[in-house]
């Protein structure tokens, strides 16, 4: 009896020794994350004077207000905005540089950082533009760094509890609904290589409905009735692992007035269009 419980101390021991190494591990990644996310902009306040014996106006309930951004302009002034998943770990400022390798590897006061911090394509019109592309790094399966957690999208249930993202901009803030998740390749040298990132705008309403066809044939769904021609959209980009070079994109679009911010109805995709080179059973 004596020997076991000296077995079980020992076993609990070194359990508590190795939940405790990997606390440590894990902490500087932590600290990184609470680090920036306690950088997250304030709502700008603004004062509107009232004529005596009137009530201030509010504004409408659905309005999101614009967002202060002046201390991390004086930090860096390649941000561009903020974006943020509600109770998922995507809560990021995001920047945007000359090209798209710089901030790869590299964080919010220039330090090169393995796992870089979220930016938008250099070429996308981040005030008036018809697509905003966002990309950041997935470190690996169950990781949640950065933007490993849009991983989860495959799985339709992490879809129906995240459906809505909230990107705050210089000049304003929006609130989007994930409409698709998709898998390409990015290697220009496979036949079937889909460039989705040159569509940073489009030439009319025709160009972006054809552009928006060939996304939903590539969707392993699709919720709601997708996305109208006329509507800017949001694209976030993230590498997968399934093989070499391979990319996985969440879309999404800008809420619509009076819409619900709940999860629309899902239609899977029972044929979508995956990479040549993909593996089966993925």
């Amino acid at each position: 009896m004596k020997r076991m419980l000296l077995f079980f101390g020992a076993f609990a021991v070194g359990m508590a020794m190795a939940a405790l190494a990997a606390c440590v591990m894990l902490l500087p990644g932590w600290l990184k994350e609470a680090a920036l996310q306690s950088r997250r902009p304030a709502p700008v306040q603004i004062a509107v004077p009232a004529a005596e014996g009137e009530p201030i106006p509010t504004p409408a309930s659905t309005s999101l207000p614009r967002k202060d951004f002046t201390d991390l302009l004086a930090r860096n002034p390649d941000v561009v905005g903020w974006i943020a998943i509600e109770d998922t770990p995507v809560d990021f400022p995001v920047v945007q540089g000359r090209d798209n390798d710089y901030y790869l590897r590299h964080d919010l006061d220039g330090n090169y950082d393995i796992e870089g911090i979220p930016y938008a394509d250099y070429e996308c019109d981040v005030e008036k533009g018809r697509h905003l592309i966002l990309y950041g790094h997935n470190m690996g399966v169950g990781e949640t760094a950065r933007f490993s957690s849009l991983q989860n999208y495959r799985q339709l249930d992490y879809y129906t509890r995240h459906p809505v993202i909230t990107v705050d901009t210089l000049w304003g803030s929006t609130l989007y609904k994930v409409t698709a998740v998709y898998l390409l390749t990015a290697r220009p040298s496979d036949a079937d290589y889909f460039a989705f990132n040159q569509y940073v705008d489009f030439a009319d309403e025709a160009a972006q409905q054809r552009y928006l066809e060939e996304i939903a044939a590539r969707a392993l769904y699709t919720a709601g009735d997708f996305i109208h021609p006329d509507e800017r959209l949001l694209s976030l980009c993230i590498c997968t692992y399934e093989m070499e070079d391979a990319r996985l994109v969440v879309m999404a679009r800008p809420l619509r007035p009076g819409e619900s911010t709940a999860a629309d109805r899902v239609t899977v995709n029972p044929h979508p269009k995956l990479p040549d080179r993909w593996p089966a059973g993925n």
